[in-house]
């Protein structure tokens, strides 16, 4: 890997022109490509028993079977997303994430075979996993729509792509921005592989991570030290640099859409603002703003404001963020921008409390706190409470 390393660090040096290499390497790669690299590597599968291959893949002396939790936990897989099982086979990895995305997520297996693939519905059929659906993939695509999956995993398959290059496109298009990439496959090291694999496997690691670069993949690293005869390596699908967007709480706390990147918005979370700045006059205070962005992110994936619940407690300087307009102007000769989005954040059923302790210690009369604001006992009574209740507690930074 160091030849990579090096590789990628005089990319960085000059983005511009990488990027514009990267441009030209995606096509020129895409398009010469019209041979295969490895004919006839498939040719077994063409009329596959599945049982017979469950025998030879299924079995604790095959590494990715024996340490396929561990696989899993590098996948780092979120509920709700989507996963696409490329060259699945017996569905090993096609049943093990069907419990991983839940009931909203989907699992994908591609195959270029349509005996397994009638092996793995069969299979799901029976094991009531109803979130697994099937994609006959072609030797040159894997035939998923645009930008329709989370997370694209090829586990032992890559080494049969006939047409890498080709495939690794089609792949890419069907990545969500900031979607990622899982290649799973065996280590081909002269002198220290095996008979097998050096004749089996086409090509190194260093020439698969060069191959899925060009096609516009980023590289993030490799993953599970668990693994001795393969290696796990990630990529992701960039996103450029996309606009901010603000669905649920218009023209603040803007975000970027990076639908397919990891740790996503999750329906049923709750969560809870600890504030304790002020903001400066005429401008919206930022825990406030967090609270919009946050939002923001729900509405960017796909979900609604009733998805998670958001709490904000004021405490400290951030008292002064909330007063009525009167109070601002006597102080600041400004009306409190934070009043119009507090009526914004109310109507999407956030809670903005103050501490009653910092309103009396402040000298802040109770009918001088805007409205729409809950007067609570202190911040650290509603803080414990609510994260005995669940929340999760994030801190505004000052």
């Amino acid at each position: 890997m160091n030849s990579l390393r090096c590789s990628l660090a005089k990319k960085l040096l000059i983005p511009g022109l990488y990027v514009a290499s990267l441009l030209i390497n995606f096509s020129t790669a895409t398009m010469a490509q019209e041979t295969s690299v490895k004919p006839g590597i498939n040719r077994s599968f063409e009329n596959a028993k599945p049982q017979e291959f469950i025998e030879k893949f299924e079995i604790e002396s095959r590494e990715v079977f024996h340490q396929r939790e561990e696989i899993l936990k590098a996948c780092r897989v979120s509920p709700g997303s989507v996963v696409a099982d490329i060259g699945a086979g017996t569905g090993l990895f096609t049943r093990a994430f069907s419990p991983l995305v839940g009931e909203q997520g989907r699992v994908i297996a591609v195959d270029i075979s349509k005996n397994f693939l009638e092996h793995i519905q069969s299979t799901s059929e029976k094991l009531r996993q109803q979130n697994v659906e099937t994609v006959l993939g072609k030797d040159v695509s894997a035939n998923l729509p645009e930008g329709s999956i989370d997370l694209a995993f090829i586990c032992d398959t890559y080494h049969h792509f006939e047409f890498p290059q080709k495939m690794m496109a089609s792949i890419f298009q069907a990545l969500k921005p900031g979607g990622r990439l899982i290649v799973v496959d065996f280590r081909r090291i002269e002198g220290q592989s095996s008979e097998w694999t050096l004749s089996h496997v086409r090509a190194g690691q260093d020439v698969v991570t060069q191959e899925i670069l060009s096609t516009g993949f980023r590289y993030v690293g490799e993953r599970s030290g668990a693994l001795r005869d393969n290696y796990l390596i990630e990529f992701q699908k960039p996103a450029g640099v996309p606009d901010l967007k603000s669905s649920i709480i218009p023209g603040i706390g803007g975000v970027a859409e990076l639908t397919g990147a990891p740790e996503g918005p999750r329906s049923g979370a709750k969560v809870i603002f600890d504030v304790t700045a002020s903001s400066a006059a005429g401008e919206v205070n930022a825990g406030l703003e967090r609270a919009a962005r946050l939002l923001n992110l729900y509405g960017a994936a796909g979900l609604k404001a009733s998805d998670v619940n958001i709490a904000v407690i004021m405490h400290g300087d951030a008292a002064l963020s909330i007063l009525t307009n009167d109070k601002a102007s006597a102080a600041a000769s400004l009306p409190n921008p934070n009043l119009e989005l507090i009526k914004k954040l109310n109507q999407a059923d956030v809670e903005i409390m103050v501490c009653g302790q910092t309103l009396a210690r402040k000298k802040i009369a109770h009918m001088q706190v805007g409205e729409g604001v809950i007067i609570t006992t202190s911040a650290m009574t509603t803080l414990m409470n609510r994260q005995t209740n669940g929340y999760s507690l994030v801190a505004v930074p000052k």
